[in-house]
């Protein structure tokens, strides 16, 4: 992704928060909706600990070494992005992060990690983020 891709995407993003959040304080009231932010915020802490880093170091571990990793590996990494989700003030990402580190909806974005790391495999690529690591 380019640079101007990813500040355009950044914006976006930006944009539809502040309107969701803006939404959602006139649907439930200013108070409430900072209350959510507040505990989704904390649901995300609880969740990020959880499921720490080693979870994305042995997923890049597997890549660089070709293979695919082991289920309990990305239902980690994919608990992991969901608590990230979690830790970022707004009402989308919010819901989106609910719905990863439920269990009864993450098989979904389990199925699309799987789809990610196996075209980076049949790409060729070591590594799933940050691969100016490599150079270090």
């Amino acid at each position: 992704m380019s640079f101007l891709t990813s500040i355009i995407v950044l914006l976006l993003v930006s944009v539809l928060e502040v309107f969701s959040l803006a939404w959602l304080a006139e649907q439930i009231s200013t108070i409430n909706a900072i209350s959510w932010i507040m505990f989704s915020f904390l649901i995300g802490i609880v969740m990020g600990r959880g499921y720490g880093e080693e979870w994305f170091e042995k997923m890049q571990w597997h890549l660089k070494s070709r293979e695919m990793p082991a289920e309990e590996v990305i239902n980690g990494s994919v608990v992991r992005f969901g608590s990230y989700l979690l830790l970022m003030p707004g009402a989308v990402t919010d819901l989106i992060g609910f719905l990863i580190i439920i269990p009864k909806t993450r098989f979904m974005f389990r199925a699309i990690a799987v789809r990610m790391i196996k075209s980076k495999i049949a790409r060729g690529e070591k590594w799933f983020f940050f691969k100016e690591a490599e150079a270090g």
